[in-house]
């Protein structure tokens, strides 16, 4: 029998995306960011950043959201500076999230469980926790006796996302160096060809995502979540149902698969990701990814990337599709092709959808090459730069990333530099970022993520 940490119903955990209650408190010091050719400041000292507070859960999540069936947010919650990161702990294991969305995906998932718990035993993972495949967000192992350890800094993915095309070039480089040394060492012999390398990562593919059955994708679908989930007690749990294919009649009314804000998801899209083959998948995307200038190696990497599940390579078509008429759009899979970590690949993801919302609120004409956050210009000479980011606080990390992203954005032709937030920002941060030639936009609410409709509160910072 499953306890229970509340009497939220199951129902109730489809929320709408969050509303961050920040700290508001202007500071009268502005710090000076040196980029290119401007003198390096002094030495900064703790006192010029923010540290961004804890919060009860209670004041960033919607009413009944911190406390709900066989789950509870672990209290207090803290920023990085860039993102919320909660910790969920549950009857079926402790849980992370990074972000709201990702929480939002987590309690539907604990709903998913709750309900196959009451015809099937969960196993909890060993340790009782239960996170994803590579999750970076380093929380609390032991809630009983400290809620939360200090957070970390900001995953080493997501500052990723900051570099620029000449860093993309020089990895580049130093994996085709890696390459040569690793076959002079082993001979001519034992040189691989392209052909066989690109058959290998199709293998590895095809190992880690063909094996969902149709049986576990209808499962998936009854609850609303993703069959390709990281969510290892969930996946456990639904393969073992689906195994018996136990005729239960859930009460619980699910609505369709969390999709991404601004991207949404087409009916056609959730009956691909659900009722078909991912083999069928891919072989109708090589078509589509030619269209957008992707050459055939591109196409490999794109579709044998172990980051990019079937489901988020469905979204990310569906992004390209909702900038029909827009320039550039390969750059969206390129850029993908770089990412590095299940929580990089989240916030680009989160990322390009809210590309999505800016190009729908006022159009843009390309998508900008050698930007890793999703960035494109429109007609007057705005230049757009997304980022999913829900809880932005000036700190020293902030500070370094902001000058690098400035670093690697074109300048000629530039009339006004965007910078668009999928939540709120400091006061401090919007001073100093105004300060710094930024126009600032934060969705305060953000969509209804989890049903890819526009519902969101744009707050426009002049700079």
């Amino acid at each position: 029998m499953v306890g229970s940490f509340g009497e939220t119903d199951v129902n109730e955990t489809n929320p709408s995306w969050l509303r961050a209650l920040l700290q508001r408190g202007a500071r009268a010091a502005i710090v000076a960011v040196a980029i290119g050719a401007i003198p390096a400041p002094r030495a900064a000292v703790a006192d010029d950043f923010e540290t961004p507070p804890e919060q009860p859960p209670g004041n960033l999540l919607p009413a009944g959201m911190a406390t709900g069936a066989n789950y509870r947010v672990v209290d207090p919650v803290r920023s990085d500076g860039l993102m919320h990161r909660f910790v969920l702990d549950s009857s079926f294991g402790r849980f992370d999230a990074y972000g709201p969305l990702a929480l939002a995906m987590r309690v539907r998932e604990i709903a998913a469980l709750t309900e196959l718990a009451k015809t099937s035993t969960i196993e909890v993972a060993a340790g009782g926790m239960a996170h994803g495949v590579a999750s970076e967000v380093n929380t609390a192992v032991n809630v009983a006796t400290h809620p939360i350890q200090t957070v970390a800094g900001i995953p080493k993915g997501v500052a990723h996302l900051f570099h620029g095309y000449t860093d993309e070039a020089k990895e580049a480089a130093a994996n085709a160096r890696q390459a040569v040394s690793n076959s002079s060492t082993k001979g001519g012999g034992a040189k691989h060809s392209a052909a066989s390398k690109g058959e290998e990562a199709a293998k590895r593919y095809a190992d880690h995502y063909f094996g969902l059955s149709a049986t576990e994708r209808r499962w998936y679908q009854k609850f609303g979540v993703d069959p390709y989930t990281d969510n290892s007690v969930l996946r456990a749990a639904v393969h073992k149902t689906a195994r018996v294919d136990a005729a239960a009649n859930f009460g619980t009314r699910f609505v369709g698969l969390a999709g991404i804000p601004g991207i949404g998801l087409m009916s056609r899209a959730t009956d691909a990701i659900y009722n078909e083959d991912p083999a069928t998948l891919r072989a109708r995307a090589r078509k589509t990814l030619a269209g957008y200038g992707l050459n055939p190696a591109e196409i490999d990497d794109w579709q044998n990337s172990l980051i990019l599940s079937p489901t988020r390579q469905v979204l990310l078509l569906a992004a390209a599709e909702a900038l029909n008429g827009v320039d550039g759009r390969g750059e969206i899979f390129r850029h993908a092709l770089g990412l590095t970590s299940e929580v990089e690949a989240q916030v680009y993801l989160q990322s390009v959808g809210l590309l999505v919302l800016a190009h729908g609120k006022r159009p843009v004409t390309a998508v900008l090459s050698g930007v890793r956050l999703p960035a494109a210009r429109r007609a007057d000479g705005h230049l757009i730069v997304c980022g999913a980011f829900d809880a932005v606080y000036w700190t020293a990390e902030v500070t370094k990333l902001e000058a690098q992203i400035r670093q690697v954005l074109p300048t000629t032709g530039v009339a006004v530099r965007e910078l668009w937030l999928a939540g709120s920002a400091s006061e401090r941060s919007r001073q100093e970022l105004a300060s710094l030639g930024w126009e600032l936009h934060e969705l305060e609410q953000a969509p209804a993520g989890i049903t890819g409709q526009d519902g969101a509160n744009e707050r426009a910072s002049a700079r």
